[in-house]
């Protein structure tokens, strides 16, 4: 039962993570548009929120939730689908978006760094090595010749520090009756309220013109806001914290990939070499766990 879990979740979280590799095609054609950053997360969130909320009917059939539960879906809002992309987006004006999902998926190790400081965890030799296959498969991705602008590089780093926390929540969330769908729709919901009153406050509000930019929105909201993170909490909360985000280091060959055949970029050798050892940290933690599954 153990190892039907493992490969459950296991399956979810690389499924979100090709998912959470289209988000940059996507915004890029959204940006075109002429709607920003800010107003990109909030469109995001509260365009996905009549589907979450039918879908939360549909299976749960009540939208309740205890009172304690609150202070910890707002933290994994805020977290999760606020800051981070906030912090990752802005760094995409100072430093390529190859580059900064570099310094963005230095999360993994940010992940297990906190599991052993502040949660006292014991982090296994196959976890740890598959970490470090992520780093170095991702270091390979960073292009020499671009220069770097330490803003961007700050933003990116950050937006990976707050994403790990929010992995964190995520793992040590323990109201069962407060899973799937309803808390997909809670943390869309947190979050539209938040950014809605950053726009407001801040006169950052922008909406497409077009009616094909109000579709590429709906796209958005629907691939990122319902499919991506719905599955990438659920897998987390099957496999945990640290497995979960060594699994989702697929996502920049999924970016890399579109890039290739929608954009013509270039595929570098030093990318494919990456791309191996980042798939084979997925195997080698796939393999391990079912290993100590069977144990």
């Amino acid at each position: 039962m153990k190892n039907k879990v493992l490969i459950k979740g296991s399956i979810l979280v690389i499924v979100s993570a090709f998912l959470f590799g289209c988000m940059p095609l996507i915004t890029r054609y959204i940006y075109a548009a002429g709607v920003n950053r800010e107003s990109v997360v909030l469109l995001r969130n509260l365009l996905a929120l009549p589907l979450l909320a039918l879908l939360t009917y549909r299976q749960e059939k009540s939208f309740k939730i205890p009172a304690k539960a609150i202070p910890a879906i707002v933290a994994i809002a805020l977290m999760g689908c606020c800051i981070t992309p906030l912090l990752l987006y802005g760094s995409y004006q100072h430093i390529a978006t190859g580059t900064a999902t570099v310094f963005h998926f230095v999360y993994p190790a940010v992940v297990v760094l906190i599991g052993l400081v502040f949660l006292r965890k014991r982090i296994n030799a196959g976890t740890l090595l598959a970490v470090l296959l992520c780093v170095g498969g991702l270091c390979l991705f960073y292009n020499p010749d671009q220069q770097l602008d330490w803003r961007g590089c700050a933003l990116a780093l950050a937006s990976g520090v707050t994403y790990a926390i929010y992995v964190v929540l995520l793992s040590v969330f323990r109201y069962s009756e407060v899973s799937g769908f309803r808390l997909s729709f809670y943390v869309s919901a947190v979050c539209s309220a938040a950014m809605l009153a950053v726009c407001l406050l801040t006169g950052r509000l922008t909406l497409p013109a077009r009616v094909s930019g109000w579709l590429l929105c709906v796209l958005l909201a629907l691939v990122i806001g319902v499919g991506a993170v719905v599955m990438f909490q659920r897998g987390t909360f099957l496999i945990g914290g640290e497995r979960a985000s060594v699994l989702s280091t697929v996502e920049p060959l999924t970016g890399v990939l579109m890039g290739v055949v929608a954009f013509q970029e270039q595929l570098t050798p030093a990318m494919c070499v990456g791309s191996v050892l980042v798939i084979s940290a997925c195997v080698l933690i796939t393999v391990f766990d079912k290993k100590h599954a069977a144990v």
